[in-house]
């Protein structure tokens, strides 16, 4: 089997802006008011050093062993680097896994002096007698990751208790790393914490903590976990993490099991999207699919160049032309993905928007409600999106329905945005909630540019393919001595014409420059032909306030609804 040299975790870096990040394997948090719970826990929790045991026993509850066994650490990572340095300190120097596996295997192996021993296992059934085969005096410890990461391959419960039984045999010791257990099918814990199998989980994946770094090592019995536990120093998680684990797993098992709910679904998705785009995708029971293409370097790359960031894995021979891809949890990621995937691959992207309503329609119950009919491929279809949108610059919440009722919430940080974007909702006749927190330290010009683009994006996936719509929109709008006209069709063809004629440099904390840049912004990623002219006016306000005024009224008549299919001669939009 091809040696893969230890070069340590590196994952590869982008050179690109990256606004979906699915190079991680992050999921969303299951604590839905995060914010809330982080804010109530007061200085107690940072000014005295942390205590584990309350934490401890309720994972005991939740995977039905005693509290005693159960060894907090640093993420489940930490666990591993624990049995690695305890079981490495003898005589015995082989670690034997499967390749390719979670790189830090590898990496703890080589820091304590071991040997790494692999057998390979890319795709399909895991290759049990094969690897007990090599299970001999020299080895102290076996380490089996199920579900595989980078592979999502599985090891089913069977397979698991014959490696057991063969390692006992020998004098070596069992780890079974489930970080992804949680995506799983099944889940055997029940029936290996009986076994004399050291079982590593955590709270970065299915509960979205990654960055609180807490896991888990459920030990075969108290004094192995004593063993563990006094392998690290008396504190290795903070008390912060410590609480926040134990909020979880005490009130939020509902939202997790939600939340993986919907990751198998979009599981599902990926996979379709990139078999239609002439890749292979391998069965993934994890958070994440690996697919096969044959130019993986180019499809990565551009993927970047979308800001879409997917992992690549340089070095190693049996991920070559491989690339992971985490599976998003919201419709505009997954479109997102979609897009820019298809337009590297040449694919059909309408295709997609079809599979996701497909995917979503209201069968999941309470867990999809919320994002159930959001992509418009039938003129009753309704008409509304949720999006996260996030780079270094801003942080945008959004929730928009075209066919609204009045409910608008703006919080730019930005004034006469808030009061631009106001109009804009109301005279268009849809709801709007978006929240936007951005870099006003350094100017207002992503800010403003970000909500255009974040806005355009949403009002075009909520539209889906664009039937049973009038298409075309104009109006006029006074405010007193000001007149503003807009033209729209939205044609899936941008091109912005804007002509405001502002002079002032600035109205309220908004640049003027920086208002024709948003409605060049918005057209661009609604994908529309928009024509903005101010025809007369004195007062920047006013003439600003017309512009957008007129463009809320054009729009509101372009979104409305007709009976008939794709307006266009073309058949598509």
């Amino acid at each position: 089997m091809p040696k893969i040299k230890n070069a340590g975790y590196q994952p590869p870096e982008f050179n690109n802006e990256i606004t979906l990040q699915l190079s991680r394997n992050e999921s969303r948090c299951a604590i839905d008011d995060l914010d809330d719970q982080l804010g109530s826990l007061g200085a107690k929790f940072v000014s005295r050093y942390p205590s584990h045991t309350a934490l401890q026993n309720l994972i005991g509850d939740w995977v039905g062993v005693a509290g005693d066994r159960v060894v907090v650490t640093a993420g489940g990572d930490e666990s591993i680097d624990r049995v690695m340095r305890i079981m490495l300190a003898g005589n015995r120097k082989t670690v034997l896994s499967h390749s390719p596996s979670f790189e830090m295997v590898d990496i703890y192996c080589a820091n304590y002096g071991g040997r790494l021993d692999q057998v390979q296992w890319v795709e399909g059934a895991f290759p049990v007698d094969n690897l007990i085969g090599r299970i001999d005096r020299q080895v102290a410890l076996v380490v089996l990751t199920s579900p595989n990461n980078p592979t999502g391959g599985f090891i089913s419960t069977e397979s698991i208790l014959k490696v057991n039984q063969a390692a006992e045999l020998a004098g070596a010791r069992l780890l079974v790393d489930h970080a992804y257990i949680e995506f799983a099918d099944e889940d055997p814990t029940a029936s290996l914490v009986d076994q004399n199998i050291m079982i590593v989980r955590t709270f970065s994946k299915a509960w979205g903590l990654a960055g609180l770094r807490v896991g888990y090592l459920i030990a075969p019995d108290a004094e192995f976990a004593s063993t563990i536990r006094n392998a690290s120093g008396p504190f290795p998680v903070s008390a912060v993490s410590l609480e926040t684990a134990r909020r979880s797993l005490a009130r939020y098992q509902t939202q997790m099991q939600n939340n993986v709910a919907v990751v198998k679904t979009m599981r599902g998705l990926v996979s379709e999207l990139v078999t239609h785009c002439g890749g292979k995708p391998l069965p993934s029971q994890g958070n994440f699919v690996l697919a096969e293409f044959d130019d993986a370097d180019r499809i990565w790359s551009s993927l970047a160049a979308d800001g879409v960031g997917v992992r690549k894995f340089s070095g190693n021979v049996l991920l070559e032309n491989r690339i992971r891809i985490t599976c998003p949890v919201e419709p505009a990621e997954f479109l997102q993905l979609a897009q820019s995937l298809c337009r590297v691959a040449g694919s059909d992207f309408e295709t997609q928007k079809t599979a996701l309503g497909v995917a979503f329609q209201p069968t999941h119950g309470a867990i999809i409600d919320d994002i159930a009919n959001r992509v418009g491929n039938e003129s009753l279809a309704d008409r509304t999106w949720i999006s996260k949108r996030e780079t270094k610059e801003t942080s945008i919440d959004l929730e928009l329905n075209l066919d609204g009722s009045g409910k608008i919430e703006i919080e730019t940080g930005i004034g006469f945005l808030d009061h631009m974007l106001t109009a804009l909702a109301f005279h268009s006749g849809m709801d709007l909630k978006l929240k936007c927190v951005g870099d006003l330290h350094v100017d207002d010009h992503h800010t403003s540019e970000d909500c255009a683009l974040a806005l355009g994006t949403s009002i075009d996936a909520a539209l889906g393919r664009r039937t049973g719509i009038k298409r075309f929109g104009y109006a006029y709008a006074p405010l007193d001595e000001s007149l503003g006209r807009t033209v729209i069709d939205l044609s899936g063809r941008p091109w912005p014409e804007i002509h405001l004629g502002l002079e002032r440099e600035m109205i309220g904390t908004w640049a003027s420059e920086n208002i024709t840049h948003f409605f060049q912004s918005l057209a661009m990623t609604l994908k529309c032909s928009l024509h903005v002219d101010v025809l007369r006016g004195t007062n920047d306000h006013h003439r600003a306030e017309a512009a957008f005024k007129s463009c809320a009224k054009a729009l509101r008549e372009a979104l409305t609804r007709t009976s008939g299919e794709v307006p266009s001669t073309k058949g598509v939009l």
